[in-house]
């Protein structure tokens, strides 16, 4: 059994083997190291007034997020698909919380709320590509003018992250034939 812990989320994973992303953050295999390496004090960094304001910006994108892809999983018609968009959900939750960590700030209150969205799979899935493009760019704009080490590796994580998430809209357009 190993024991590895993701640099970016900071959560713990036991298993035989290292998975190829975090599977609460979706960060890619490279973060995840063996516990003992994981500094105590990874997130406490002084952060500037522009990078507060790029951790505001990323927590309501996460936020909104969240409870967008929570509602996508309430639709039933199709279980696959519902069941991805919930495991999508909780990882754009653990964006939100990590971000928050680094902010210095409370998570917001309705993680756990799902928003209202349309029926329609195919224009929610469209939605989600939207979503993750602009999240994408927005990360990526973060980590070039941070001027903090910690905060570049965290944005340009979740910047792949959320890059891993515009290629499964693809796969999840495919299966509900939207294409």
């Amino acid at each position: 059994m190993k024991m590895v812990r993701c640099r970016i989320c900071g959560e713990v994973y036991l298993g035989s083997e290292t998975p190829s992303h975090c599977p609460f953050c979706g960060a890619h295999r490279e973060f995840l190291n063996p516990s003992q390496e994981y500094p105590a004090d990874i997130n406490d960094v002084e952060i500037t007034g522009s990078e507060r304001a790029d951790l505001e910006a990323a927590i309501e994108l996460e936020r909104s997020n969240t409870r967008f892809y929570l509602g996508m999983a309430q639709h039933k018609a199709e279980p696959v698909l519902s069941s991805a968009y919930k495991r999508l959900s909780k990882i754009e939750a653990e964006h939100c919380e990590l971000f928050c960590k680094l902010a210095g700030v409370d998570e917001p209150d309705d993680l756990s709320t799902p928003m209202e969205v349309a029926d329609d799979w195919c224009g929610n899935i469209a939605e989600s590509l939207e979503r993750e493009k602009r999240a994408s760019a927005l990360y990526a704009t973060f980590a070039e003018r941070a001027t903090s080490e910690r905060l570049r590796e965290v944005f340009a994580a979740i910047r792949d992250v959320e890059t891993d998430h515009i290629e499964f809209d693809g796969v999840a357009s495919a299966y509900a034939g939207c294409e």
